[in-house]
């Protein structure tokens, strides 16, 4: 028997979209990151779904597909448009509704094709899908594993609780170095949260050891040697002027030289594939349009935004094996290698760039987000069909309230103490300069290089993960190598599966009251 179109969790999720990517922008806005949305929406779907009195566990997952896209919808908006507002220019709330939608729509028809090869054919892990699998088949059930699940998602909000309302402790707590002498130079400030511990157990060993060795390059070999040869006089100097473009550089090499090793031998497979279905025999046209509405839209040049398209394909397939093997998607610096390329090769201007940013971070996201969800359902055996249809109502109600959003935000002012909107400030630095930064030239070649070399070990995107390491703080890093290490016991005790589950409860009870009180935060800055 044929699965009813779930017409109900699409509006359902659609509206849940909305509510995620009002909470993932005011929060990545703040702290610079949008994590694991996915978890927490697939929890709170299945109570949901269970308080309606759902028919199937198909249906709580396609609510759970449409739910979990307003997330980096959002992310891909906040880490960019923010550019314009501080380099001066007017943008209007549909041409932010645009950027969504394009962007969205585009990572949709590139990102569908390659399911049927990254998931079914090479079973990437998409530890988020899988972890969301485990949640949803947990709550349709009884016994052991649902009690499992809801004590530790209780564990989750109540940590959240006592730490975020009741302040029983503090939010940060500084860990001095093991090593007098250099007590100066790292006073490292660790967030307690469970989340990053519990995310590093999803992802796995091999991936955090790597992003571990990354921070450790950086903070006990990079800074202090730089420190103590008096090039700078504290690491802050040499965080903004070394190691965080270096890495990012390093992040951007290897994309662009991953996506030659990986991506372009895959293209014959998938342009066939393209050719056999409807889907791909109307895509030629469907790019076609966007190319015309998106230059028209934004009045660009119809080169510029067939770049726009190509970068969005690029950076789609990019983001999407990446988030499958490493559960993280920068794509805030796939947005930039198309940035660069397009400022220092063929000269456009300022506001050109960032929308152009925009529409490729966007796309990098949702096709992270989507394949995800695309794991999940693979697992439930859930019509892939449905998620897609799912994923475009989540991109279009989400994208229909980032525009109001972004600028009541902006009244209040980017790049400032209330939104100091890290990733979008660094774009705006990138556009405003006359000149490509030395640190994030060598960045972007040692990336190059490093790849090439490591694919010969059979791991060509361990260099991402290295420079991941290289440019976020080490307070992340450390506690997702420590739930890597966690993994790796769970694993040689057989007790994958078990842990697997807690690790999400527990990011799922964080995640949903930090949703929530970001979400009564936010509500002064949206005339609430």
């Amino acid at each position: 028997m044929a699965e009813k179109f779930p017409l109900r969790a699409i509006i359902l999720g659609a509206l849940l979209s909305v509510l995620v990517a009002l909470y993932s922008a005011y929060a990545g806005l703040k702290v610079g990151g949008v994590y694991w949305p996915m978890v927490t929406t697939a929890v709170a779907c299945m109570a949901l779904a269970k308080l309606l009195g759902g028919r199937s566990i198909h249906e709580t997952n396609v609510m759970q597909t449409t739910a979990s896209t307003g997330g980096l919808l959002a992310a891909g908006i906040i880490f960019t448009i923010p550019a314009a507002f501080m380099l001066g220019f007017e943008i209007s709330a549909s041409d932010i509704v645009l950027v969504g939608i394009s962007g969205g729509l585009l990572a949709l028809i590139f990102i569908y094709p390659l399911r049927q090869q990254m998931i079914v054919k090479e079973k990437l892990p998409y530890p988020d899908g899988t972890a969301a699998a485990s949640i949803l088949k947990a709550g349709d059930s009884a016994g052991v594993k649902r009690k499992r699940l809801f004590a530790a998602f209780g564990a989750g909000a109540a940590f959240a609780v006592a730490r975020d309302v009741f302040s029983l402790f503090p939010s940060y707590i500084n860990l001095e170095s093991l090593k007098a002498s250099a007590s100066k130079l790292f006073s490292l400030g660790s967030s307690i949260s469970l989340i990053p511990l519990a995310g590093g157990y999803l992802i796995g060993a091999r991936f955090t050891f790597i992003w571990f060795l990354g921070a450790v390059a950086s903070y006990f070999l990079a800074i202090p040697y730089f420190v103590s040869a008096g090039f700078f006089a504290d690491k802050a100097g040499v965080i903004s002027a070394i190691t965080r473009p270096v890495g990012a550089g390093m992040v951007m090499g290897a994309a662009i030289a991953y996506f030659a090793l990986v991506g372009l031998p895959a293209f014959k497979s998938l342009f066939s594939y393209y050719k056999s279905t409807p889907l791909g025999r109307k895509s030629t046209f469907i790019l076609v349009l966007f190319a015309v509405i998106l230059a028209y839209a934004f009045d660009l040049s119809f080169p510029l935004a067939l770049l726009a398209i190509a970068g969005a394909f690029l950076m789609s397939y990019v983001g999407a094996r990446i988030t499958g093997e490493m559960n993280i998607d920068p794509m805030e610096l796939f947005a930039l290698i198309l940035l660069l390329a397009a400022k220092y090769l063929f000269g456009f201007g300022a506001i050109h760039l960032v929308l152009l940013a925009a529409v490729v971070c966007v796309a990098a996201g949702i096709a992270g987000d989507a394949m995800q969800d695309f794991k999940t359902g693979h697992l439930l055996g859930t019509n892939p069909m449905h998620q897609l249809a799912g994923e475009a109502a989540g991109v279009l109600s989400a994208s229909l309230v980032m525009g109001a959003t972004m600028l009541s935000f902006a009244s209040v002012g980017f790049g400032t103490m209330d939104f100091p909107a890290p990733q979008a400030t660094a774009i705006k630095e990138i556009v405003h300069s006359e000149g490509m930064p030395l640190a994030l030239e060598i960045g972007i070649l040692l990336g190059v290089a490093l790849t090439f070399a490591a694919a010969k070990l059979n791991l060509p995107s361990a260099p991402i993960a290295f420079g991941i390491g290289l440019y976020v703080p080490i307070e992340l890093s450390l506690p997702l190598f420590a739930g890597g290490i966690l993994r790796f016991l769970a694993d040689k005790a057989g007790q994958t599966e078990k842990w697997r589950l807690v690790a999400g409860g527990v990011i799922a009870g964080e995640g949903l009251v930090g949703a929530l009180l970001v979400l009564l935060a936010a509500a002064k800055f949206l005339g609430a």
